[in-house]
């Protein structure tokens, strides 16, 4: 028998050893099938594994353009705000109150810029010497002749309504007893107020106290000087009538 087996040829073995190997994978199916089971699990398993997803890495123009919608967002929602606030009511209009001691309780419209018809005839309104220096010179002590000189050189009537329209080359008109320059628009003091006797001559006081005389062309020019006499004369009558009465008073008593 180890004769026989001897014998074979080189090629007889490789035959011989391939059949056997046949034979084993039929006498053993369930090892083979194991090992094919194995390697199929493991390839299903590889093929289902999960995909991970790496996320995108924002760039310059993705940032940008995140702003430019942020700013939009925050626009729309102001305007809505703002769309919900309610208006303001209206301001009312308020008349002005005259700030004068003669005219304390006058009210009166804000200038419009409109000059009312000129007075004339009876429309006219005057204060004479004696109740002008009665009312001035309480408050000017020496300088009352020198002031009823200047509303005389200005005026020359005593006229409280008196105006000198169409004479200013500038547009401006000077009005009542001390000639008050008034223009269209003067925030200070409407047209019918300046003809007010008590309240120019307030006006006038006021304008004496910051700037003393300069302010009156008749005092600059040195007009007033002519009728500074016929002042002075008429405050020495004015004087001696004050002390007849005094005595006269005293007889009586």
């Amino acid at each position: 028998m180890t004769a026989r087996f001897e014998r074979l040829s080189i090629v007889d073995g490789i035959l011989l050893a391939s059949v056997l190997a046949i034979l084993a994978t039929f006498a053993f199916p369930s090892a083979a099938d194991a090992q094919v089971s194995n390697k199929t699990s493991l390839v299903f398993e590889i093929k289902n594994f999960p995909t991970i997803k790496i996320p995108e890495i924002p760039t310059y123009q993705m940032i940008s353009d995140l702003n430019k919608d942020s700013e939009k967002v925050e626009i729309v929602e102001t305007t809505s705000q703002l769309a919900m606030v309610p208006s303001p009511a209206p301001v009312p209009q308020v008349t002005a109150v005259v700030q004068s001691k003669a005219s304390k309780n006058l009210t009166y419209a804000p200038n419009n810029g409109k000059v009312p018809a000129k007075k004339v005839g009876a429309e006219r309104v005057y204060m004479h010497e004696p109740e002008i220096r009665a009312y001035v010179c309480p408050k000017l002590g020496d300088k009352c002749n020198t002031f009823i000189a200047v509303l005389k050189a200005e005026n020359g009537t005593h006229e409280c309504t008196r105006d000198n329209r169409g004479l200013n080359k500038n547009g401006s008109i000077d009005i009542g007893l001390a000639q008050i320059n008034w223009k269209p628009g003067n925030p200070w003091h409407s047209f019918e107020q300046l003809q007010d006797c008590k309240y120019n001559l307030d006006v006038a006081l006021e304008m004496y106290s910051r700037r003393g005389f300069q302010p009156w062309y008749a005092y600059t020019k040195g007009a007033y000087k002519k009728h500074l006499p016929a002042v002075l004369a008429s405050a020495a009558a004015l004087e001696k009538a004050k002390a007849s009465e005094t005595v006269a008073a005293a007889v009586v008593n």
